[in-house]
């Protein structure tokens, strides 16, 4: 099934006011009298700089609440996945003899791939989403059922 294209009607009805807005703008300056141009102009200049400002602020504040939001979410997903005995447990001495001599997995890497065998996640899919040799997926999955966090098959 294909996925829908997120539509972004905000930024085509953003662009849309602001060219109705310009097209406004230039009628206003074109029917006010000669001598008034400049005031229309800049009364309008000042206006159109206030709503820029007005927007900046706006997107400035959402950026910040957005990130101050995926921080606290980081921070939660890593206190429920990687809590101390899924580390202390990890099979770092029945893995080593297995680890490539050239571009080895970084520890990082293999720590998150045990906490997902431990969740239940089969070999194949640790070397797919990992990208891990073969051999080393199997035995993670084969030391979570040994430590008894996995029902057997």
């Amino acid at each position: 099934m294909r996925a829908i294209p997120h539509l972004r009607t905000g930024e085509g009805l953003a662009a849309f006011t602001a060219a109705v807005v310009a097209v406004a703008a230039m009628a206003a300056i074109g029917l006010s009298p000669a001598g008034d141009q400049p005031v229309v102009g800049a009364a309008l200049g000042g206006a159109a700089m206030a709503v820029l400002g007005v927007l900046v602020v706006t997107a400035f504040a959402r950026l910040a609440r957005s990130r101050r939001h995926t921080r606290q979410f980081d921070h939660d997903t890593v206190q429920a996945w990687f809590t101390t005995p899924d580390i202390e447990d990890f099979p770092e001495e029945a893995l080593r003899p297995l680890l490539p001599e050239s571009d080895p997995p970084s520890m990082n890497r293999l720590y998150t791939a045990w906490v997902f065998a431990t969740h239940g996640h089969d070999a194949v899919w640790l070397e797919r989403h990992f990208d891990l040799p073969g051999d080393l997926a199997h035995k993670l999955v084969e030391q979570a059922r040994h430590r008894g966090r996995l029902p057997h098959p």
